[in-house]
């Protein structure tokens, strides 16, 4: 296999120096005929390099601290800093001792910088051409896991990205080294896990994960989970249910028009924001995590019981988030999630009134449609003697109908201000305390559900309110 024309220049070729690499990723990306994500190149001094290419194209240089023991500079422009390159201090006195260090043989193979900028000849000395054309991923040495373990987590990744499949050797000894992950930092740990959760068929390699004990080091709450039995809405322990509603999860996900319609492509942009699909998923596997420690029998039913188990569960992923050192919009989100799983199945009920839905409506925001698209990954999952067809068709057509009615009319009017202010309130010889908060939220609640529209009847209903008593009662 050859690379194809590059047309790989710098403008300032006269400071490129000898020997020049690129390596990883990039090269991997132009075999397969890819338009490579990003740039890495390997050199000696590289921070000396790095330094002259950021002057000669007036480019910014960051220093990368991506390992302690391998020094990498990023040169970005300064002007769109999407188009950068990086360039790492070459390991060992040779390209091939370099190459040797890597993780995979499809990430060992590098192209010669020539002087004048263009790509030259390969190096391959692990044969990872031969594992791209047969789309195998294949561990450097055994001794790969061992000086990164974070390794095993990319192993996942490359073989759930690119679609190849893990070469039975490397599968033992991802197995073997599984219990090396902790040494890890969470953040490394987190950014491979997303990047997982991102590829549209994840949840196959979540299983896959679970089989080589990957899920229990890195999340000590799962095995709890296992052999974990339910009552009569379910069909399957918890974790294995937790495995089913993942794969739902994706499962809608994946055919967001088939479920949402026109509403299809609202949804898709609700959810293509910062990290929300992955951490939907990841929020659909640990969605019962809570279930274990609050597990209980009824005195008069003997039937089994998980009171509290959301709340338990937020509680558990706020410490899992923690511990992986996730941003607090991120750790908030998905304990959001998981603390209100159950919110849709209590309000999909018909006696429920508008008010307790416009409620929920309003905590949750735009966090609305993941939790919906949870509830319906957790009823598509729940299959036992006790959960018919008919109602898990009806809550699909209740979230349906939720997801048209929030886009339709219920965001508008929730983004719209107060009718009416405490200050107003006051107007009507009220005094400040918390009694004008608690009536201004009867009053948003009536605006929310349409009872109101105008300032004037804001007013008429303030003043009717506190001829009753309200503003003290509420």
């Amino acid at each position: 296999m050859r690379l194809k024309s590059l047309n790989f220049r710098f403008a300032c070729s006269s400071i490129i120096v000898s020997p020049l690499y690129l390596v990883g990723g990039a090269v991997r990306d132009l075999l397969q005929g890819d338009q490579p994500k990003d740039i890495d190149l390997v050199c000696k001094n590289a921070k000396d390099f790095a330094c002259r290419l950021g002057e000669c194209k007036k480019a910014a240089v960051v220093p990368m601290e991506k390992k302690p023991d391998e020094p990498c500079y990023r040169v970005v422009d300064r002007e769109n800093p999407d188009n950068f390159l990086d360039i790492t201090e070459m390991r060992g006195p040779t390209i091939y001792d370099d190459l040797g260090r890597r993780d995979f043989t499809i990430n060992a193979i590098a192209a010669e910088v020539r002087k004048d900028g263009t790509i030259g000849s390969l190096l391959d000395p692990f044969a990872g051409i031969k594992d791209i054309e047969h789309k195998t991923v294949k561990m450097i040495s055994r001794e790969s896991f061992i000086s990164d373990p974070l390794r095993i987590l990319r192993a996942v990744r490359f073989s759930a990205a690119l679609g190849f499949t893990i070469e039975s050797k490397t599968r033992e000894e991802m197995k073997k080294r599984a219990a090396l992950l902790p040494e890890v930092a969470g953040e490394r740990i987190m950014t491979e896990l997303l990047l997982i959760l991102k590829t549209p068929f994840s949840a196959s390699f979540i299983r896959e994960m679970d089989q080589f004990g990957i899920l229990d080091v890195l999340f000590p709450e799962i095995p709890p989970m296992k052999g974990c039995q339910q009552n009569g809405f379910h069909h399957r322990d918890v974790w294995e249910h937790s495995l089913l509603t993942t794969e739902n999860c994706e499962q809608i996900l994946n055919n967001l028009t088939d479920y949402f319609g026109d509403w299809a492509e609202e949804v898709f942009r609700n959810l293509a924001e910062n990290n929300r699909l992955p951490l939907l998923k990841l929020a659909a596997l640990l969605h019962d995590i809570g279930k274990p420690s609050t597990k209980g029998i009824h005195a008069n039913t003997g039937r089994i019981t998980f009171y509290g188990h959301a709340e338990e569960g937020a509680k558990l992923v706020d410490a899992i988030s923690e511990r992986l050192k996730l941003s607090g919009k991120d750790r908030n989100y998905l304990a959001l999630l998981i603390a209100g799983h159950l919110q849709g199945l209590h309000l999909a009920g018909n006696r429920i009134k508008t008010t307790a839905k416009m409620r929920w409506f309003r905590k949750m925001k735009e966090d609305l449609i993941p939790a919906i698209i949870l509830g319906m990954a957790d009823v598509k999952s729940s299959l036992g003697s006790e959960s018919t067809g008919k109602w898990r068709n009806y809550y699909f057509e209740w979230s349906k109908d939720m997801v048209r009615d929030y886009y339709k009319t219920i965001k508008t009017r929730l983004a719209s201000p107060n009718l009416i202010t405490g200050r107003d309130l006051i107007n009507l010889a009220m005094k400040p305390g918390p009694e004008i908060g608690r009536l201004l939220t009867i009053l948003r609640n009536a605006q929310d559900t349409g009872e109101i529209s105008t300032r004037e009847a804001a007013l008429a209903l303030a003043i009717r309110l506190l001829a009753d008593g309200a503003g003290k009662t509420a």
